[in-house]
């Protein structure tokens, strides 16, 4: 299989062996833009801008904390801090007229306010995860275009681990845009069955860990069970933990 540039982290994901290769992706892609972030990007004003405007979500917040660069995540959060105190007194001034103007206290307005508004789109809002989702869609598209094009990739998905259900129903729910009738039966006949059987897998692997903690098996081989409950998490949930213990 003749490699291109775009064609390289799709495949190596795949090379890996995982429970998922694109939330294997997907780790890489968190990693490579919170480091860019917290690197000097933060001193490039169109960075900047967009991390002002956007903010990032709980998770990412977290994550970037964690990471070990204060500093990094100060500058980050003043000008964000900055950003939203501007609009704090507008917001809040609307927020104690709309009482005035309601023409009955006894009567429930369900309407949200500018304020409810504000925080709704902040809590939805994050610099990391717009630039994930880019970055993702286009690594469906590769998957789909190596798929109908290279033998050698549909192999490499024959003999991987499936996926976890959340890329699973990306895959189908793209699979029906993106290929014809045909080729489309051709995928789900190929990975669903393959999907099923490494979920089946996880299943009894996670039921050996819990009966390791029984007396009667405290002597027997771990096997695979070990890591069985992260990659349980993962296959339900879509989150891969394997990096998580450094972020605690």
């Amino acid at each position: 299989m003749k490699e291109k540039i775009y064609t390289i982290p799709v495949n190596e994901a795949f090379d890996k062996g995982t429970e998922c290769p694109f939330c294997e992706l997907k780790k890489k892609l968190e990693s490579e833009i919170l480091n860019y972030v917290l690197g000097p990007s933060y001193m490039e004003e169109d960075v900047r801008e967009e991390t002002d405007k956007l903010g990032f979500c709980k998770d990412h917040y977290r994550r970037m904390f964690f990471a070990g660069n204060k500093l990094g995540n100060a500058l980050i959060l003043e000008t964000h801090l900055k950003k939203i105190n501007a609009q704090l007194p507008t917001l809040f001034k609307e927020e104690l007229n709309s009482l005035n103007n309601k023409k009955s206290l006894f009567k429930k307005d369900t309407s949200l306010s500018p304020f409810e508004r504000f925080i709704q789109t902040h809590e939805n809002s994050c610099y990391a995860c717009n630039r994930i989702n880019v970055r993702m869609n286009s690594y469906i598209d590769t998957f789909f275009h190596l798929w109908k094009t290279e033998e050698e990739f549909r192999n490499k998905v024959k003999s991987g681990k499936g996926f976890c259900l959340e890329h699973i129903s990306t895959i189908i729910s793209e699979g029906k845009k993106r290929l014809s009738a045909k080729d489309y039966k051709a995928l789900l006949e190929t990975v669903l069955p393959i999907v099923e059987t490494n979920m089946k897998r996880v299943e009894e692997e996670l039921s050996w860990f819990v009966k390791k903690f029984d007396y009667r098996f405290k002597d027997e081989p771990w096997g695979n069970s070990k890591d069985a409950v992260e990659r349980a998490i993962e296959k339900v949930s879509g989150t891969d933990l394997s990096e998580y213990e450094t972020l605690k």
